[in-house]
């Protein structure tokens, strides 16, 4: 539970702070999973890298540990500009968990070091002895020729000694001239380097980032903006998501008459147009859902029964979603075949545009094609691909996703 924990604050210090809007230089008119996870990752990258940044001025701000003096002789005057130079993410990762417990710096972790060595043999002696001082245990050594021009021995070296003990450890390998280079790569999640993802469909719970706000009350330009009955009552569906836990019943949701009204507009027209535009995969599960008195012209379906006719088809189920999740998010619920879907209605106003996913869009829109079989073994797999990927990799995951939605 710790590593979870310590991995899911590791994430969030990297997460996007800012609500997707205008103001921050998001196309207001465009809406597609693509768009949110090219701008996902760009924002992540800013965000990354104003943290890192800040960190390496701190460490370089901060005086050398006086046991290390001998390594100290001969240190240069003036940083280096080479890649290594200050901390990598994962030591920003360790010494923020120190900062934010004092306890956690004499908890012992394991870590692999890769290093680079100039001097050979030699080189690695200095390595081993630093450790001995800083009374970390070496549990693992490797070593190979470097194939490196400026390097003689490249060396994996395992080691567990306390967190403190290990920020330690490593500013003094930096500023040691043997060493070329040296990298953390933290276990027991400490990496900020391999996002977390969630193992099982419980941990989606913690699957609810909502970057995306293009929401009725943050955009002038949204349909809902000047309506104060309206925004209350998408406040007020929201919260329900929000207090949703895995192994609940999806929350019945008493729509309004309006909200029907809505519902009837869209519906009827995609009745309409269906059988010239839609394939026959969606056709021949929409059929059913009116077959079996779900899919009627004056009332919306409520979630838990959607997910009840999902289940049986495909195995995939429903839970309630707060508003429009990151592409990340979306897909990880994918990969435990559930759809993470809203309840709210678009505004009366505009039935046929909602600048995000209501229910309306998910219920007509998504749940058709993933009662399925193939479309939902195939969305599954693509949550599968998601878990643990980069953010270069959610754009490229989330393409096929939505060019498989359109092709449908």
């Amino acid at each position: 539970m710790a590593a979870v924990a310590a991995a899911q604050k590791n994430r969030e210090m990297f997460a996007i702070k800012k609500s997707y809007s205008v103001e921050n230089g998001y196309p207001a008119r465009r809406r597609s999973l693509v768009d949110d996870a090219r701008f996902e990752t760009l924002v992540v990258k800013q965000t990354k890298q104003t943290v890192l940044d800040e960190a390496r001025l701190r460490a370089n701000d901060s005086s050398v540990d006086p046991d290390s003096e001998d390594e100290q002789c001969n240190q240069p005057e003036e940083p280096t500009n080479k890649d290594d130079t200050g901390l990598t993410e994962e030591e920003i990762v360790l010494a923020n968990a120190i900062t934010e417990d004092p306890e956690s710096e004499k908890i012992i972790q394991r870590a692999a070091l890769i290093l680079h060595l100039k001097d050979g043999m030699s080189s690695l002696a200095r390595v081993l002895k630093s450790v001995e001082k800083n009374q970390g245990v070496v549990v693992h050594l490797e070593t190979r020729p470097s194939q490196g021009e400026s390097a003689r021995l490249d060396t994996l070296l395992k080691v567990d000694m306390t967190r403190i003990n290990m920020l330690l450890l490593l500013k003094n390998l930096r500023q040691s001239q043997t060493l070329q280079h040296a990298t953390l790569i933290g276990e027991d999640n400490i990496s900020a380097k391999n996002p977390w993802f969630p193992r099982h469909a419980s941990e989606l719970d913690s699957c609810n980032h909502l970057m995306t706000k293009y929401e009725p009350d943050l955009d002038m330009n949204h349909p809902g903006f000047a309506d104060k009955v309206y925004r209350a009552r998408r406040k007020e569906i929201a919260e329900i998501a929000f207090a949703y836990k895995y192994g609940d019943s999806v929350p019945f949701i008493e729509y309004t008459e309006t909200e029907n009204k809505t519902w009837k507009s869209v519906f009827t027209t995609v009745v309409d147009l269906a059988p010239k535009h839609a394939c026959a995969e969606y056709r021949r599960v929409f059929k059913v859902l009116q077959d079996e008195g779900l899919f009627v012209p004056d009332k919306i379906p409520q979630l838990e029964d959607m997910s009840k006719f999902m289940q049986r088809n495909t195995g995939f189920t429903l839970r309630p979603a707060a508003g429009l999740l990151t592409a990340r998010d979306f897909l990880a619920s994918l990969a435990f075949r559930i759809f993470q879907s809203t309840q709210y209605i678009r505004h009366i106003n505009s039935p046929f545009h909602t600048p995000e996913p209501d229910a309306i869009h998910e219920i007509l829109g998504h749940m058709p094609l993933l009662a399925d079989p193939s479309f939902a073994q195939f969305s599954q797999e693509i949550g599968l691909a998601s878990l643990g990927a980069s953010d270069e990799e959610i754009e490229k995951l989330s393409t096929v996703s939505s060019d498989l939605k359109s092709a449908s």
